[in-house]
């Protein structure tokens, strides 16, 4: 059961909601006001920069914490004994994040995330030292169960998004043929996403459905990534069948345009964005799936190609019935979405660019000689 009530979470949602109108100049700043007050939530709540560092510095303070008793504790207890440590740890501090928010009032402040974060790594630990030899697939097992009682306890959907993320991985730990765990992959979150649409389609529109939406996008990418073997060789090293490589190049073509008709059909904004996503990595890894040569003005013509398809994308919806078609419109409307876009312009300053051109070796230089004599006394 979650700590945080159904009213409080979508008050809360609705509150971002009118803002976000406000900003966008389809509420006006009295109307805010008037709203406002049958929103208000008794949390504690601040914003997505000082909830960052508050994150960190507290989950650096937890790690210390937990690593300077396993140093004290490692001098009297057998090293083998320390995974219950990680346990106990993980109960404590479990504990103690649901003491924050029933005590203060936390809501996503970041302390109280970093606490219970630190929990779920340690029970992760406690899982993988479970047996005498250190075991990948049940820290993965760990890490997943960690994440799921995080969403359950907390609401947090990035702990959805792990657990969706990390179920996966599991899977690629057992001693099978890749094209076995790959499947199993597929199918469990093919599962995944289905529950979570179904789940989605339950609820109100605002809580919790938009957790299952973001969910149910993570899961299909998940899927699509699982069936590329030219974006994920670094999963597990395909085996090489024909049949099942070309199987999956037809795969990764159904699923983009698969997607995209759920999305639309759905209304779905989180999905939509995804497989647009995946549309062009499909495009992209067209020539390494065919083993065709890369040329120089691939770039070229694929930055071409999707200019054209913007362009006669937004002409045709601005050419509907009031400039929209089923309810999409070429303009954005929130303001919200002027700011993922410049979030996202400022994000590729982290690019790698060219590298730097190479500077030419100075030609020696050559002490000058004295009183002529073509530099017999100079120095070399």
């Amino acid at each position: 059961m979650s700590l945080y009530t159904k009213e409080e979470e979508r008050a809360i949602r609705v509150q971002r909601q009118v803002d976000d109108w406000t900003k966008s100049g389809l509420l006006q700043p009295q109307q805010r006001e008037q709203m406002l007050p049958s929103l208000k939530v008794e949390l504690r709540r601040t914003n997505l920069f000082l909830r960052i560092t508050l994150f960190v510095f507290t989950f650096l303070i937890v790690s210390a914490i937990s690593g300077l008793a396993v140093v004290f504790l490692e001098s009297v207890v057998e090293l083998r004994s320390l995974r219950w440590f990680a346990l106990v740890d993980a109960a404590v501090c479990f504990a103690a994040a649901e003491m924050l928010v029933k005590r203060y009032r936390l809501y996503h402040f970041g302390i109280e995330e970093a606490v219970v974060v630190g929990a779920a790594a340690s029970f992760a630990l406690f899982m993988a030292e479970f047996t005498d030899s250190f075991s990948t697939m049940l820290g993965f097992a760990g890490a997943t169960l960690g994440a799921i009682a995080i969403f359950v306890r907390f609401n947090y959907a990035y702990a959805a998004v792990a657990a969706t993320l990390l179920a996966p991985m599991v899977i690629f730990d057992f001693e099978q043929s890749d094209t076995f765990r790959r499947l199993l992959a597929f199918i469990l979150l093919f599962t995944v996403f289905f529950v979570a649409r179904e789940r989605r389609e339950d609820h109100d529109p605002d809580y919790p459905s938009d957790i299952f939406g973001l969910v149910q996008a993570v899961a299909w990418a998940g899927m699509y990534l699982v069936a590329n073997l030219r974006v994920s060789p670094w999963l597990s090293v395909p085996d090489g069948y024909d049949t099942v490589y070309w199987a999956t190049y037809v795969v990764i073509r159904v699923l983009p345009f698969a997607g995209l008709f759920l999305a639309i059909r759905d209304r779905h904004r989180a999905l939509l964005n995804v497989n647009i996503v995946l549309f062009v990595l499909t495009m992209l890894s067209n020539k390494p799936y065919l083993g065709a040569e890369s040329k120089p003005w691939d770039p070229i013509l694929f930055g071409v190609m999707m200019i054209a398809i913007a362009i006669g994308l937004r002409r045709w919806l601005s050419s509907g019935p009031g400039g929209a078609r089923a309810g999409y419109v070429a303009e954005r409307i929130l303001a919200s979405e002027s700011d993922r876009l410049a979030l996202a312009g400022n994000a590729t300053v982290f690019a790698p660019g060219a590298p730097p051109a190479q500077a030419l070796e100075a030609p020696p230089t050559f002490g000058g000689g004295e009183s002529g004599g073509g530099g017999a006394t100079g120095k070399f």
